[in-house]
């Protein structure tokens, strides 16, 4: 059993893994699947866990093991047409990253000096004070930003 708590009193406990959920609407609510040690895998074999753990939580028949105790949890409240919302992360959690609708915006692109229409979302990051500090989350963000622009980098 992995100790997946990262805050525990006024300790910050490290976890012996990466473990991240995500959140996937079934009939009658939300459950948050969780992928284990995700940061040992390449995105490829994530994308096959993510496929099939999503379609296990969608027939409500995910094992236990495959549920809690993750250090972090995406969400996309885009698939409502929000393209804005303020998730909370659950107790054991330190970040909930949640994803809004992309909208189609203008932007200046300086090489045809003229604005161009570009998809753009927004993104929000909820964290735990007591363990990660605005810097670190910031800098998360910003990461996930460049990573999101260029994906070929993945």
């Amino acid at each position: 059993m992995h100790l997946r708590l990262p805050l525990i009193g006024d300790r910050i406990v490290h976890p012996p893994s990466v473990d991240i959920g995500f959140a996937v609407e079934a009939e009658d609510g939300v459950l948050v699947p969780v992928i284990r040690n995700a940061d040992q895998f390449h995105l490829n074999d994530l994308v096959s866990r993510y496929n099939r753990l999503v379609e296990l939580a969608r027939q409500r028949r995910l094992p236990a093991n495959d549920t809690g105790g993750s250090i972090a949890t995406i969400t996309n409240y885009g698939t409502f047409g929000l393209t804005l919302a303020t998730p909370i992360p659950l107790p054991e959690q330190t970040i909930l990253l949640g994803m809004g609708a992309g909208q189609t915006v203008p932007s200046w692109d300086a090489k045809l000096e003229k604005f161009v229409p570009v998809i753009e979302a927004q993104f929000t990051l909820s964290f735990d004070h007591r363990v990660i500090d605005g810097g670190a989350a910031g800098r998360l963000l910003k990461r996930i930003a460049e990573l999101l622009e260029a994906p070929e980098t993945l």
